[in-house]
């Protein structure tokens, strides 16, 4: 009987997760939502008030409110991270104050638990570029470019993986970890699943849907042990459906805050 919890269900990655979970849920899943806005969620998600099976928890709350994280937390096997922006601004710090309070609470649950405190599994949402194996698989100046553009929400990214691998080497029975990493995601108010194909070793297609990355999110979670303390490629299979509007918006907020601040 596992428990899953679900920070970040009204984003689009977090909401293409909890979407697969729903669709096609672990026997006797219970799953925790840790959400901002309850009603937001609901707005979305209608069905969770009826939903037997999982068996739903929502948590309302910011990550810094660490008596909600710990209710949201408690007995979780998986800790889908998906608390991210795409929007790169000087001074953005989303997914590192997310991991630092995360720590924080993993750390007073195993301090009241003890014996009985089991770590959990960390799915923490990276990017590919991030990822060294898949980043020298790129073009030299299409990689160039794309870290100049989304500087700050990488270095936010990267500050947070870096500070969940440290705590985990030192104090590896606090949690597990494993990056999910993507090139460019498209068709965020999608539901259609194409197809996908997780891979350690690359090369990753140069775009996916939330869709499929949502449901790799959900076979990581199942195959865990073969990918602790890795990043883990989600490559798409099928074919895409490219909106690149809001791609194009987010790559020009990044070079708007590279130039300007």
């Amino acid at each position: 009987m596992p428990t899953y919890a679900l920070l970040g269900a009204t984003g689009a990655t977090g909401s293409a997760v909890l979407r697969c979970l729903l669709e096609e849920p672990p026997a006797d899943l219970t799953l925790n939502i840790f959400v901002r806005n309850k009603t937001k969620l609901l707005k979305a998600f209608p069905e969770l008030e009826s939903t037997k099976q999982p068996q739903i928890s929502i948590v309302e709350g910011t990550p810094s409110d660490q008596d909600a994280l710990q209710r949201a937390l408690t007995d979780a096997a998986v800790i889908f991270q998906c608390i991210a922006t795409n929007e790169s601004k000087p001074g953005v710090s989303v997914a590192y104050d997310t991991a630092t309070s995360l720590i924080d609470t993993l750390k007073a649950l195993h301090s009241s638990q003890k014996d009985a405190y089991h770590p959990p599994m960390i799915l923490q949402v990276r990017a590919a570029p991030l990822n060294p194996t898949f980043a020298a698989q790129e073009p030299w100046l299409m990689s160039s470019f794309i870290h100049f553009a989304l500087y700050h929400t990488y270095a936010d990214t990267d500050r947070a993986c870096k500070l969940l691998a440290s705590t985990h080497d030192e104090i590896p029975e606090l949690l597990d970890y494993a990056f999910v990493d993507t090139q460019a995601v498209f068709d965020a108010e999608g539901t259609t699943r194409t197809g996908h194909e997780l891979t350690l070793i690359g090369p990753l297609t140069q775009s996916i849907s939330y869709a499929d990355v949502g449901a790799g999110f959900c076979e990581i979670a199942e195959r865990r042990e073969e990918f602790k303390g890795n990043g883990v490629g989600v490559k798409a299979t099928g074919k895409v459906r490219a909106t690149p509007g809001s791609n194009m918006y987010y790559l020009a907020v990044g070079i708007k805050g590279r130039l300007f601040g």
